[in-house]
């Protein structure tokens, strides 16, 4: 009998490790997701096919080398889960102690990444899925006109096995973060309406280890990178001069600097709910315009940097929710 994929028993749910081998089953310490078209799970083998003398043109034996699974999770940034997830990538939580709205700070100033558990289950609820020891691998956190906010983070896991106790899922009422929600979206430190998207992508460089079994050992977290793109309605040369050309008409041998602040909020008092995202130091790669185009459209420019390391973190996050306590396992 086919089976949909959005058959109503289908679930993923997220919780916190406290440390390697010790997966999260504490109902209450898991988050459901309401998750998007994206969102997937996978195991990924791989096998090993050998051809030797007497197996003529064929191969003769297979192998497993290695056996882990991988996917992502992909949803619209609601403040629970948003913060469920930042607390994994990038990491460095810290809660303020408010006990109505809590303010919870993540950042890239540390380099311990929490492990993490996923409850998987689809299709419908003919295949559970437990995934222990997972490593997120980075995360996207992007918005444009009109849309929620939307978090991407792809994953890698050591343990993969196909059941689990029976969950039922409890998913926290609230509204998506959308990117018109008491918008402030800041650019080289000056407010700027003309800002039509941003995406923030920052991906951990990670060593998977393997030593006497099928299944990994151990995902050893080596270096990172924040990429940020931000689209904005072309208004005049300053900016495109400052980025490619230093502020002159031809090239410099100097990379142009800035910073890019995104933030969002609905809501007041005990219901406020807010994210704010910062990249303080952007070495800038280039800003380049719409194509030219005969028959008239508005013309858009796309701005490129990396965050730096400079008096703040590279990257970091705050997020106010109803989550009045520290996240962890």
């Amino acid at each position: 009998m086919p089976v949909s994929s959005a058959d109503p028993n289908a679930f993923l749910a997220v919780g916190m490790q406290s440390a390697l081998g010790t997966p999260q089953t504490t109902a209450g310490k898991l988050r459901y997701a309401k998750y998007l078209s994206g969102t997937d799970v996978q195991p990924a083998l791989e096998i090993v096919d050998l051809r030797e003398g007497g197996d003529g043109l064929d191969e003769g034996f297979s192998y497993k080398k290695q056996q882990k699974a991988v996917g992502q999770i992909v949803l619209n940034a609601r403040p629970e889960l948003l913060g469920q997830l930042l607390s994994l990538v990038p990491g460095g939580a810290t809660w303020d102690g408010a006990t109505v709205v809590g303010v919870h700070t993540f950042h890239t100033g540390h380099a311990s990444f929490p492990w993490a558990t996923l409850f998987v289950q689809h299709p419908g609820s003919t295949l559970p899925q437990m995934l222990t020891d997972v490593r997120f691998t980075g995360f996207t956190i992007e918005g444009g006109p009109g849309d929620p906010w939307k978090l991407t983070m792809p994953f890698v896991a050591i343990q993969h096995g196909a059941s689990f106790a029976a969950l039922v899922p409890t998913y926290i009422a609230e509204d998506p973060l959308l990117f018109q929600n008491s918008p402030t979206y800041v650019l080289d430190g000056t407010a700027d309406s003309d800002v039509t998207g941003f995406k923030i992508t920052q991906g951990l460089g990670v060593e998977e280890l393997q030593s006497q079994a099928v299944s990994l050992d151990e995902i050893v977290v080596q270096n990172r990178t924040t990429d940020v793109e931000v689209t904005r309605r072309y208004e005049d040369a300053t900016l495109w001069k400052k980025i490619n050309m230093g502020a002159g008409v031809t090239p410099t041998t100097s990379v142009a600097t800035g910073s890019f602040r995104g933030g969002v909020a609905y809501g007041a008092g005990a219901g406020l709910r807010q994210i704010d995202v910062y990249a303080n130091l952007l070495s800038y790669r280039g800003l380049t315009l719409a194509e030219l185009n005969p028959d008239g459209v508005t013309v858009q420019e796309t701005i490129s940097g990396k965050a730096l390391k400079g008096a703040t973190h590279a990257f970091f996050a705050i997020v106010k929710n109803g989550h009045a306590s520290a996240y962890a396992a």
